[in-house]
């Protein structure tokens, strides 16, 4: 497969669009940041604060994480300003649809991210008209691959919502590698979860299974406590698809704490799976965890960043841990891996893992940050593939 890396001159993104509809109210935006095989993909996103910047950020991220798995994708993001809980939800998604339709039949494909969920994806394409499963065997077929997959393929017509599983699997399967490479027990380490949406509350299970202890998870109305461990499944059948726990649900005991306690707590490790920034400055002297591992897109500011590894606190960064869907679906569709869940869980899987224990053994030898390690790691792989542009906002 011929690799064609395609960036925007001078250290901009290839494509930043802002769009405003006045008569759904819309303000949204769209960033491709890069283009490699003549495609992107990145989540999409809906929040009240949501930003062009941020969604910037977010897509150059997202470059680095197809990069750092051995994924032959660009990155991109996009976003929409609103309340996911609000009334106006699905009109604000059916605008962005039309208003991006010549994106996503050309150039982008995306996903689930914060505030939006398998339905409201499945809502997106419908409204525009478009199959991403047809597009990405066009782009693959100009360059000579042909995807074996069906048109009427819905991946999402899985035991369970595979983006969510993948997500959730991948991060796992980082959090564990992470834990033997620093020599961590696995079995009966304490893990606080941060979100308990489609990142937080699937990995939260896959720990579980894995002989973790879960001791706190958090939602928009809280956070669930209990040293000795919380019963995962039961809190996971009273979430719904935004990540709302219904506690009326919850027939057990359990202390209830204030949000931003999540990552006070007694835990070895914390999984941040909800907003940018939430570990930073005013916040990072509280942790007493040894192990931190990004299930949420640039959860930790680059200041606390720098403080924690001199604190021998480690951070694996987000754009490796959290690439399960990314790793898995673009396997999928550049054809590195047949349609089959077993496979494309096993790949994700090797992935990850491979480079989480690259990542690990470069901080040590090179006396870097896992991050640092992590940018070289991603930066060698887009020379490789002929880009030559060095990593700014994701530092």
């Amino acid at each position: 497969m011929l690799e064609e890396v395609r960036m925007g001159a001078g250290g901009e993104p290839y494509y930043r669009v802002e769009l405003r509809d006045e008569a759904s109210g819309l303000r949204g935006f769209v960033v491709v940041h890069s283009l490699v095989n003549g495609i992107s993909a990145g989540g999409l996103r809906m929040h009240p604060r949501v930003t062009l910047k941020e969604i910037g950020r977010l897509a150059e991220t997202m470059t680095y994480k197809f990069a750092a798995v051995g994924v032959p994708i660009g990155g991109g993001k996009s976003g929409i300003v609103g309340d996911p809980a609000g009334r106006n939800k699905k009109k604000l998604i059916q605008a962005f649809s039309m208003m991006i339709r010549p994106f996503l039949r050309s150039i982008y494909l995306t996903g689930e991210d914060m505030g939006i969920n398998v339905n409201d994806v499945a809502l997106l394409y419908g409204t525009a008209e478009i199959n991403p499963i047809s597009v990405a065997k066009e782009r693959m077929a100009d360059l000579g691959v042909e995807l074996e997959l069906s048109d009427d393929l819905d991946i999402t017509d899985t035991e369970g919502n595979l983006e969510e599983l993948l997500n959730g699997k991948g991060l796992a399967e980082c959090v564990e590698e992470a834990c033997r490479s620093l020599k961590m027990s696995v079995r009966g380490a304490g893990v606080s979860v941060q979100g308990f949406g489609t990142v937080g509350g699937s990995t939260a299970l896959f720990l579980s299974e894995m002989g973790m202890k879960i001791v706190a998870v958090s939602d928009i109305e809280g956070v669930i406590y209990d040293p000795r461990g919380l019963p995962v499944e039961r809190i996971y059948a009273a979430k719904d698809l935004n990540g709302r726990i219904d506690r009326r649900k919850l027939n057990f005991d359990y202390r209830k704490l204030p949000g931003s306690r999540w990552l006070e707590v007694d835990a070895d490790i914390l999984v941040p799976a909800a907003g940018k920034d939430v570990i930073n400055r005013r916040n990072m002297d509280k942790i007493k965890a040894r192990l931190i591992v990004e299930g949420a897109n640039i959860p930790t500011t680059a200041e606390a960043q720098a403080e924690l590894c001199k604190r021998s606190v480690t951070v694996i960064p987000d754009f490796v841990a959290n690439s399960g869907a990314a790793c898995g679906f673009g396997c999928l569709m550049t054809g590195q891996v047949e349609y089959s869940a077993e496979k494309i869980y096993g790949e994700m899987c090797r992935r990850i893992r491979r480079a989480t224990r690259r990542l690990l053994k470069e901080s040590r030898e090179e006396n870097i940050t896992p991050r640092q390690a992590a940018i070289r790691m991603a930066e060698r792989q887009l020379k490789k593939w002929g880009g030559q542009r060095k990593l700014s906002a994701i530092r």
